[in-house]
């Protein structure tokens, strides 16, 4: 089951959520990234000025995949 994430916000939300859930601070997780922990700071706040490529190794350390998928609008399939 996937939980849904679709801002740059709750994006960060939940990389902060799932960091804390297995027991890691941003200095742990911005070690292994190889980030500074002010780096980790700034995606788990949702920082928009932070890359994509950034938010998704990040979220990868701590055990998460970011997928896109199709939204489709009203109207549109």
């Amino acid at each position: 089951m996937y939980d849904t994430a679709n801002t740059i916000k709750t994006i960060g939300a939940a990389i902060r959520t799932r960091r804390k859930q297995i027991g890691m601070t941003q200095q742990d997780v911005a070690e292994i990234a190889g980030l500074q922990r002010q780096t980790i700071s700034r995606v788990e706040a949702g920082n928009a000025a932070v890359a994509v490529a950034t938010v998704a190794h990040v979220a990868a350390v701590v055990g998460l995949d970011l997928l896109v998928t199709p939204r489709y609008e009203h109207g549109h399939s």
